[in-house]
């Protein structure tokens, strides 16, 4: 069985953790941000939600030169991540504001794969990658977005199709 039949497999059965390690891990290393941002823009499109962290994030990715910034962009991520649990103890937060709680360690995800695509000595969680692909799959469902589905396994998908 192909690995990304494999992938699919581990998919369909609800065990995305899995098809994410699959594919990641048969990724090259340098596909590996692109493939990342890929998925963060289709749940950024999806979500409708708006944030300058996410412009710069996306910008980082896009130029091999600026991924060693990954880990400043992950800083900026946290520390808005931070201020929104605190904000959430105190009041209740507004939809909008909902939303980007949910996306907001999706992208600390992908800023942490993006750093780590430089190879450098102090890198992130190595199954960083392998959890997006469990992070979106559940989170779609928490933004009632369970038609998108097949469009995501296609777009994780896409990078291992044509190896």
């Amino acid at each position: 069985m192909s690995i990304l039949n494999q992938a699919k497999e581990h998919w369909q059965q609800g065990r995305a953790l899995q098809a994410g390690q699959l594919i990641f891990e048969n990724l090259p290393n340098t596909d590996r941000p692109q493939w990342a941002a890929s998925i963060l823009r289709f749940a950024l499109e999806r979500s409708g939600v708006q944030n300058a962290a996410f412009e710069q994030l996306l910008y980082t990715t896009d130029h091999q030169a600026m991924w060693g910034n990954g880990h400043r962009v992950f800083s900026e991520l946290r520390k808005i991540t931070l201020e929104m649990d605190n904000l959430r103890r105190n009041q209740s937060l507004r939809s909008e504001q909902e939303s980007l709680c949910l996306l907001l360690p999706l992208a600390e995800l992908v800023a942490k794969v993006t750093y780590n695509a430089t190879c450098p000595p102090d890198e992130f969680d190595e199954d960083s990658g392998w959890q997006i692909v469990a992070y979106l799959k559940k989170n779609l469902e928490r933004l009632n977005q369970e038609d998108a589905q097949g469009s995501l396994w296609s777009l994780v998908s896409k990078k291992l199709t044509t190896l």
